[in-house]
């Protein structure tokens, strides 16, 4: 069995060392990990620093991991990003522990005409928490970065600042370009999926979308939720690409 994962923020790029683990994290690992001094674990950082470590536990809340070397992973590519408006309850930790393990750069909260519910402060924090635990499972180095909230014009406009490809997962009529059949152009850096709320996008929304060069796309004939679009869309564009 491999070593669990503990996050760690502000893990060395470099070198050997030691490095303090922080008290939720180390209650994690002494109670549902039932980790002890000297056992094994694997450090990161969530941005792509990984270092194989050993845990040394002291008195108290005093618990250290102690490491040889610091491994830098390279990003996953295509660069993946989603854009999604946020699902009620239960569904938002959902759509997030479907993305963080293959490999989305970032998530960002839609704020749509149809939208019910609207990212808050304690959200974040929750939606924090729900990424590194996804990552820890998967063995995933990069954590998603959760961007601001944003509109769909917004979202076109960054998208397009930074040369990101931008899928808009609302078919056009007639027929559909599926989202495996897309292409993306060498020039891009990457690709963003915009996926709207229960009650879709509103008219001004795809026209805005269409207008600033986003693609009409298909996810299947059925409606699916917020929190499977997510993950279908990552998905056929992490993993088919991989077997391209």
């Amino acid at each position: 069995m491999s070593a669990p994962w503990i996050h760690v923020p502000g893990l060395p790029c470099s070198g050997a060392g030691s490095i303090a683990i922080s008290p939720d994290e180390a209650r994690h690992a002494a109670g549902s990990r039932r980790l002890r001094d000297g056992d094994a674990v694997t450090l990161f950082d969530g941005q792509g620093s990984v270092a194989a470590a050993h845990l040394r536990v002291g008195t108290g809340a005093d618990v250290h991991a102690e490491f040889a070397a610091v491994e830098r992973r390279t990003p996953c590519a295509p660069r993946i990003e989603i854009a999604s408006a946020v699902p009620k309850g239960d569904r938002l930790a959902t759509l997030l522990e479907s993305i963080a393990p293959l490999a989305v750069a970032t998530w960002t909260p839609l704020e749509c005409r149809h939208s019910v519910v609207h990212f808050s402060p304690a959200l974040a924090q929750r939606s924090q928490r729900v990424l590194i635990a996804a990552c820890k499972q998967s063995k995933q180095p990069f954590v998603p970065q959760i961007a601001a909230v944003r509109s769909v014009a917004e979202c076109c406009e960054d998208a397009r600042a930074r040369s990101m490809r931008v899928l808009l997962a609302h078919p056009p009529e007639g027929a559909a370009q599926e989202l495996h059949g897309v292409s993306l152009s060498e020039g891009s850096a990457g690709v963003m999926v915009l996926i709207g709320p229960e009650g879709g996008f509103s008219s001004e929304e795809i026209s805005d979308a269409c207008a600033s060069g986003a693609s009409r796309i298909s996810l299947g004939d059925s409606i699916l939720r917020m929190e499977l679009a997510a993950s279908c869309a990552a998905a056929l564009l992490r993993l088919g690409r991989s077997a391209e």
